[in-house]
């Protein structure tokens, strides 16, 4: 059981340190410059929609010109604690010093420098953009500092990051997913409430569902669009991914494939009638061959794609 709650748990050193990073916070530039990388090490695991991290690194500088560079790199608000070591945060003209008493949330699509002066223990919060209203993302041009002495509710974020760190061995899916909810509960309210509370809230899981859906529309083509993908691109779980789709009662998979067959339908309407442009239609469209998609297309439609364009053609 021990073994099983530690699978979900990602960790790196050494060389492999920064091409962690990478995969996880997006496409961010590390420079140890005459520091010792091989002393970093990173702990890194997924709570629900949110992802938590610690990391131990040597003297360092992080550029962060643009994260959401690839459409498979996550889009996730950040949080950083400083636990040990000097560091600060530099973004739109502003300096944010990192301290062990204030969380530090800030926006990486927006260009940012964070210097790490000495070595440095961080935990490091990511959640999904969809998770904050508009307004708070507006207040994230610039780095958002919120103080321990000043802001219970920063306390208390505080000491659930480190202690969920120390458990976050032992914890099953559904307390993670329990604990990240919290936490994006607390961020809400440290960063600030709308200042039109009478605007109706909107379902996170709704507007996750129509980002995910814009996604899936603009990579469609992609052989290699996959629900991991999405999921990190969201800066989610695979786990919400499916939760999003609950209410349309199908699987994210057959979404895409639904897509892909209709636009597929759309197209042969305006095929030019000969053979070969129905393999070039289903291949341009991500199907990995002639007979998946008429498989595909049959189960759809009831006809085969070219009884299809024949129709059409009359």
């Amino acid at each position: 059981m021990a073994a099983a709650l530690q699978r979900h748990v990602e960790i790196a050193g050494g060389q492999d340190f920064a091409g962690l990073a990478r995969n996880l916070f997006g496409n961010v530039r590390l420079d140890f410059g005459a520091a010792d990388e091989n002393k970093s090490r990173m702990v890194s695991a997924m709570l629900g929609a949110c992802r938590l991290t610690r990391l131990e690194a040597d003297r360092h500088i992080v550029f962060g010109e643009r994260v959401a560079a690839g459409p498979d790199d996550p889009d996730a608000i950040k949080l950083i604690l400083q636990t040990e070591g000097i560091a600060s945060l530099m973004q739109g003209g502003q300096r944010a010093p990192v301290q062990s008493d204030a969380l530090v949330i800030y926006d990486p699509r927006r260009p940012y420098v964070l210097t790490n002066s000495t070595p440095v223990r961080q935990l490091l919060l990511q959640l999904p953009r969809h998770a904050l209203s508009h307004s708070a993302i507006e207040r994230l041009a610039r780095p958002f500092t919120a103080h321990a002495e000043q802001d219970g509710m920063c306390r208390i974020l505080l000491s659930l990051m480190e202690s969920t760190m120390h458990e976050i061995g032992h914890l099953d899916e559904a307390r993670r997913a329990g604990i990240g909810q919290t936490m994006i509960d607390l961020v809400r309210t440290v960063i600030g409430a709308d200042t039109q509370p009478a605007r109706p809230v909107a379902n996170p899981l709704a507007l996750l569902l129509q980002r995910i859906k814009e996604f899936i529309e603009s990579n469609v083509e992609r052989p290699d669009l996959t629900i991991t993908m999405i999921a990190r691109r969201m800066g989610c779980s695979v786990r919400y991914v499916y939760r999003a789709f609950e209410v349309e009662c199908l699987t994210p998979s057959d979404y895409i494939w639904n897509l892909r067959v209709e636009k597929a339908a759309a197209q042969l309407r305006d095929a030019g009638g000969y053979a070969g442009e129905i393999s070039e239609i289903a291949f341009a469209l991500g199907f990995s061959s002639s007979a998946h998609f008429s498989r595909a297309f049959r189960n759809r439609f009831g006809v085969s794609p070219s009884q299809w364009r024949r129709a059409a053609a009359v």
